[in-house]
């Protein structure tokens, strides 16, 4: 009954319409569905659609937004204008350090022979540090020695001979933290390469190659 209720509204109000008239459909608050040729003043803020002499719809007008909705809707389209300007930003860094990576290495052996070729001349300059560390603390120990001798046998110890004691402090002090640094620096190395040899695998594809021939190991 409703659908022929529709339908019978429908064909009396196109009846005379000429091919340009226009006929508006709206649903008031009640729930109830009207049809005319014109749009009553209270509903043009409301949803209402225009029809055709078909009666097919041929624009939907959405009700117009509250103040909060308006508010709302500015800013999530900041938001989003936002969020494409710091992808646009993030692809174009992307596409720099992919760029910079395929300019800087050939293939990921190289990668890899880089990392160790750099991380066994720091652990050389380790060992050339730790035996120097070890002949300073002899000198060291000798020196404090001779000083101890001299004051036990009523001796002064000479200026010359105190700065001596402390350049030699100074070194092992030196040799210490040149060891500590280069230590962290074996770190930050393999942390570097590493890092570097997943980008160049994954800009180059050959991520998941790498991949399943380290689970076959």
């Amino acid at each position: 009954m409703k659908k022929i209720y529709v339908l019978s509204v429908l064909v009396l109000c196109m009846t005379g319409f000429s091919l340009n008239a226009k006929l508006y459909k709206w649903v008031d608050e009640n729930g109830k569905v009207h049809y005319s040729d014109k749009l009553p003043p209270d509903q043009i803020k409301h949803a209402h659609e225009t029809l055709n002499d078909q009666g097919v719809v041929k624009e939907k007008v959405e009700r117009d937004l509250t103040d909060e909705e308006k508010k709302a809707k500015a800013a999530e389209f900041k938001r989003q204008r936002e969020q494409a300007k710091q992808e646009a930003i993030e692809a174009e860094r992307l596409e720099k350090e992919r760029n910079a990576i395929l300019m800087s290495y050939s293939s990921a052996d190289q990668i890899k022979r880089l990392k160790q070729e750099r991380i066994s001349a720091i652990e050389r300059n380790i060992e050339t540090a730790k035996s120097n560390l070890v002949i300073q603390e002899k000198n060291q120990k000798d020196l404090m020695s001779r000083a101890a001798d001299k004051e036990r046998s009523g001796e002064v110890v000479s200026d010359v001979f105190m700065s001596q004691i402390e350049q030699i402090k100074d070194q092992i002090k030196f040799q210490k933290q040149f060891i500590s640094d280069k230590t962290a620096e074996i770190i930050t190395t393999r942390t570097k390469y590493d890092d570097e040899l997943a980008k160049y695998l994954a800009f180059t594809g050959q991520e998941k190659a790498e991949n399943v021939a380290h689970k076959k190991q």
